[in-house]
């Protein structure tokens, strides 16, 4: 999950409304998660080791866009936090960029019952060295991907909001460095922002149906700890979009890849040139669903293969994506894939729409 794209496209779309109309921060917070380093992996348990962070937070909670009136409370958030990973010597301390979404889903009694997802960039300052930091067998590079997501309970009064909840924070680089087991810290979420006063904004059009939209992307990734080698896959995407709501689409699609780590698994000492096609090339179908937030839409695809050279990879694959609409027809996008929580890679690239 690395975003360095994200950032910078987060910050245009916390600045942006839909329509492109400047929108400044209208509040802001402080949070802190006091929580636990948990390992997910047998070879990552001597991490393991409580953990706190505190994070300041600049908030847009007045939103004049249709995708906005689609959700109920919406803020959209920028933070920038200051994690420590309870062993300074192995894991040390990390700081992330959270672009953030939160709405509310309920209501208990006088308290709004709400969902917060932020994903961004971070920085650990510890990672693996076979020489110097060998115990850290989780995190391969300084720079990573960060995510966040959250539950939370919030009661708003006239100045002040406070919040508290429970969630999971995590860091991984989505393979581009090995090894990339990642590091999920499950915490409290204690939280007080301001709220800004009360004003009347009008309403703008509808938001116009996008039917079908193709993109290309560029992944790098390592394989092998003991020798690590890296390869360049290659992704080309076509999406047909079949509307649901004012903020939500159903998606069906397929993808070709190029991406030759099969070959070398089923034959490490062979040269990576002159590949036939049929060596390297993978053919997916997929269905999924994306939710409208501002220009970006967040999607969510799983993905069945018609082809692939090996048995390297499960029958099935599934992505986490955003895609960045900085035109009416063109879009940056970034996509994690993934093979049942297991990490393929991240890719970056550009696509076009086609309006109905």
């Amino acid at each position: 999950m690395l975003r360095k794209v994200f950032i910078g496209l987060s910050a245009m779309f916390l600045m942006q409304n839909s329509y492109g109309q400047k929108a400044g921060f209208s509040a802001v917070g402080v949070n802190t998660y006091p929580g636990f380093l948990v390992a997910h992996r047998d070879d990552s348990q001597n991490l393991e080791a409580h953990t706190w962070a505190v994070e300041l937070s600049l908030i847009r909670k007045k939103i004049n866009s249709v995708w906005a009136d689609a959700y109920r409370r919406p803020e959209v958030s920028l933070g920038f936090m200051y994690m420590d990973l309870g062993q300074h010597q192995l894991t040390g301390r990390a700081f992330a960029i959270l672009p953030s979404f939160t709405t509310t889903i309920g209501h208990l009694g006088k308290l709004d019952f709400r969902f917060k997802a932020g994903s961004g960039l971070g920085y650990l300052t510890k990672k693996f060295d076979p020489y110097t930091n060998r115990r850290n067998q989780a995190i391969g590079s300084h720079i990573n991907g960060s995510m966040q997501l959250f539950f939370l309970l919030e009661h708003v009064g006239k100045a002040y909001a406070v919040n508290g909840g429970i969630g999971i924070t995590h860091f991984s680089n989505g393979s581009f460095r090995v090894p990339n087991l990642g590091v999920n810290m499950p915490s409290l979420h204690i939280g007080i922002s301001t709220v800004p006063e009360k004003e009347q904004v009008p309403s703008l059009a509808p938001l116009e149906p996008v039917k079908w939209q193709f993109s290309a992307a560029y992944a790098f990734k390592e394989r092998t700890l003991t020798k690590p080698h890296g390869f360049n896959i290659f992704n080309f995407n076509a999406v047909r979009q079949f509307k649901r709501g004012v903020v939500t689409d159903w998606r069906l699609g397929g993808d070709v890849f190029l991406d030759k780590t099969h070959h070398y698994l089923d034959y490490p000492g062979e040269p990576l040139t002159g590949l036939k096609p049929w060596e390297m090339t993978e053919v997916g179908v997929f269905g999924g669903f994306q939710w409208l937030i501002a220009r970006i839409h967040f999607k969510t695809d799983i993905g069945f293969y018609a082809y692939k050279p090996s048995k390297n990879k499960f029958f099935t694959y599934q992505r986490l994506g955003f895609d960045y609409h900085f035109h009416q027809n063109w879009y940056a996008t970034m996509n994690l894939k993934t093979h049942f929580g297991i990490a393929d890679h991240m890719s970056w690239g550009i696509g076009y729409r086609i309006r109905k």
